[in-house]
């Protein structure tokens, strides 16, 4: 009895320690450091001899400022990890920020000593050389060291380097040493999706609409074999992850792994409202690791037309039932061509809500609107200050004014709630099509959301993820750091970008000197129509695998001349023989020069293709292209820019963005796998105009 007690209560403490910890981590991402350092310091209180925890409590109380209750959270670290290179390192860095420079010193060479040939402390007394002028701590002369050996890995040349030569170099764009890329990986949960950060009636927060997912991963020494997901404390999903995968770099490759959860989920039942999110990983000793968060659950009008991949057309409250009908779903067919605006604005708002200079600065900017859409009604929202030089300018169609003053207690501009609903039902019937806040300044962008309109732009920066466009310029004058050009050059930058914005400023341009006649020597023929099919892509998990079949069946139905691309030598033996046999059927395994690679692009009738550079070349040459996309990425962005179609998947988790981590997809890539062999056939023929036989 005595012991399961005990056991009780150490896991009770453990769980204590995790929320803790979790909220610290969440207070130093948003940059609450004294906060945090009171979470790591109560999590180090119930778990003294966590070395990690004593670090990061030091961590905190340095960025907010707390040097000498740093100091002491570093020293117990230390007395913990007396040998731990890294930590010697994290020290250096506080002396080093706290002007202690020989003490800093001291720490780098130490972290040195205790992992030899370090590049990061080899470069840390490098610039503290060079920070502490002509004589070191010991008083040697800089100049006696003019010359300094440096490591081979790190300027990929085994020739010494002076010190004035190092100054004209970049040092971090250089290779590492392998003890350099060594990593530390922290037990516990990492969450990389759950909703997106919208305005809702709680502020900012985390929205979740519709079908979503909730992925993340979970780094534990010990299997981890289920997640759950709960809201305000009742199940919406549970399953197993996948894993564990081996941590890159892992200074400890034998202590933990990595398990990926990608749970796709649907929301669309439960009632709109704020809701408390819970992600729960459980290892196979029944250990918990919990991330919890307010969420908002908001309707979700599903819109057929929106083009977004993550909009997903499926209510279904059962996840396994969820999963299959997402992948059961037809791929989306969607024309290349692409616009950010469906039509010219026609009511267009400017906001100029502050003083006299700021509406004369804007005065090029707004001009500049007019030649973009003369067609436009330009309804101009300012401030008395900024009114009667505005209606000298001939500029607006109507001038609208408000009460928007500087608050001396806040410090800021000011409007009570009774004003801004009075605001909002002014301009409501005016249906604008465009909002611009033409002000550097962030303090009237919330007034943006009081236009209604359909588009709001404004400059960047803020956390406003509402805005539909955003701009950003800063010049740097390289003393102070502030800008260097007129503010009305910034206003007019605004303005040029929204410009290159609604028009179409893609051409098609092509070779005359890559006539017809250079692709004979391949086995084309001179009247002969041909499909190029490209299998390759920079990266290998974006590439669709069903190629050999899509060739096998534009073969079979049609007369149309199959021409294979690939860079792998080993794709001839993952083809059938009656490819191999079929005198339509072109197999081009090498690398080609580019003047042969582009004739062979830019007659052709059509090409298929991944998410990858040769798509981009078939339209820069008024070629179709049959562009597979995954949803890693948005197509609007990098799909081709003219010519041919994009096909693509619905899948809750569009827009990961993977890359260098492939195994935290956790769904096996449906959002290319899944495109199916009949919907790139039809495709293919389609834009290409070539002869189905069989259709």
């Amino acid at each position: 009895m005595f012991f399961d007690r005990l056991r009780s209560s150490r896991f009770r403490s453990r769980t204590i320690v995790k929320h803790l910890i979790q909220q610290g981590d969440k207070a130093r991402e948003e940059r609450r450091f004294a906060e945090a350092a009171t979470f790591y310091a109560e999590a180090a209180r119930l778990m003294p001899q966590r070395a990690g925890l004593h670090v990061q409590h030091g961590h905190m109380l340095k960025e907010a400022g707390f040097l000498e209750r740093a100091e002491r959270a570093y020293s117990t670290a230390l007395r913990l990890l007396p040998d731990d290179a890294d930590l010697a390192l994290q020290i250096g860095h506080f002396y080093k920020v706290s002007g202690r420079l020989d003490e800093a010193a001291r720490s780098y060479e130490r972290a040195l000593a205790l992992q030899p040939g370090w590049l990061a402390a080899e470069r840390e007394l490098q610039e503290l050389q060079f920070a502490r002028g002509p004589q070191d701590a010991q008083g040697t002369d800089r100049a006696a060291n003019d010359s300094l050996a440096l490591p081979v890995d790190l300027f990929g040349s085994a020739d010494t380097l002076t010190s004035d030569q190092i100054a004209r170099l970049i040092p971090e764009l250089a290779p590492r040493q392998a003890a350099a890329l060594l990593q530390d990986y922290p037990e516990g949960l990492q969450i990389k999706r759950l909703g997106r950060s919208e305005r809702s009636f709680w502020g900012n927060t985390r929205v979740l609409r519709g079908v979503e997912a909730v992925r993340g991963f979970c780094i534990s020494p010990r299997p981890v074999t289920e997640i759950q997901v709960l809201f305000n404390g009742l199940s919406a999903y549970r399953g197993p992850l996948r894993g564990g995968y081996e941590l890159y770099h892992a200074r400890d490759t034998n202590r933990s792994l990595k398990y990926v959860f990608n749970a796709w989920i649907d929301v669309s039942g439960m009632v709109p409202g704020r809701y408390t999110a819970t992600i729960r990983c459980i290892d196979i000793e029944h250990e918990i690791y919990s991330f919890e968060e307010a969420v908002v659950i908001a309707p979700s009008p599903f819109e057929e037309n929106s083009g977004s991949d993550a909009e997903v057309p499926v209510r279904e409250p059962d996840p396994v039932s969820l999963e299959r009908k997402i992948r059961a779903l037809p791929s989306i067919v969607r024309p290349a061509e692409r616009s950010l605006f469906s039509e010219r604005p026609k009511n267009v708002l400017l906001m100029r809500t502050d003083q006299l200079g700021d509406i004369i600065s804007s005065t090029p900017a707004v001009k500049r609107l007019r030649e973009l859409m003369p067609s436009a009604r330009f309804v101009c929202l300012m401030t008395a200050a900024n009114a009667d030089l505005a209606r000298t300018l001939d500029l607006f169609d109507e001038i609208i004014v408000i009460d928007f003053p500087d608050d001396k207690v806040e410090r800021r501009r000011l409007m009570p709630l009774v004003e801004q609903e009075a605001l909002r039902e002014r301009l409501e019937p005016y249906a604008f099509d465009l909002a611009i806040d033409l002000s550097q300044s962030d303090v009237s962008r919330p007034l943006l959301l009081l236009s209604g309109a359909k588009f709001l732009y404004g400059v960047g920066g803020g956390d406003w993820p509402w805005l539909t466009a955003e701009f950003g310029l800063n010049t740097h004058d390289q003393r102070n750091r502030l800008d260097r050009v007129p503010h009305s050059a910034k206003t007019l930058a605004l303005v040029e970008t929204l410009g290159a914005l609604l028009r179409d400023s893609f051409e098609v341009v092509r070779r005359e000197d890559l006539d017809r006649s250079r692709v004979d020597r391949f086995g084309i023929g001179g009247n002969d129509r041909y499909a190029v099919l490209h299998m390759g892509a920079r990266i290998e998990f974006s590439r669709w695998p069903r190629y050999a079949e899509l060739a096998v069946r534009l073969l079979d139905e049609t007369d149309a001349t199959i021409v294979m691309m690939t860079e792998d030598p080993s794709a001839r033996e993952g083809l059938s023989q009656r490819l191999l046999d079929d005198a339509r059927f072109i197999l081009l395994d090498e690398r080609l020069s580019f003047d042969d690679f582009d004739a062979l692009v830019s007659h052709a009738a059509v090409l298929v293709g991944n998410d990858s550079g040769p798509k981009h070349l078939a339209s820069f040459r008024g070629v179709p292209a049959v562009t597979l996309f995954t949803a890693r990425i948005n197509w609007k962005e990098w799909g081709q820019e003219r010519g041919g179609v994009i096909i693509s998947r619905r899948v809750p988790c569009a827009g990961c963005a993977l890359f260098h981590d492939p195994e935290e997809c956790g769904q096996d890539f449906s959002c290319i796998r899944d495109i199916s062999v009949s919907e790139v056939f039809d495709a293919t023929v389609r834009a290409g105009g070539l002869d189905a036989r069989n259709a």
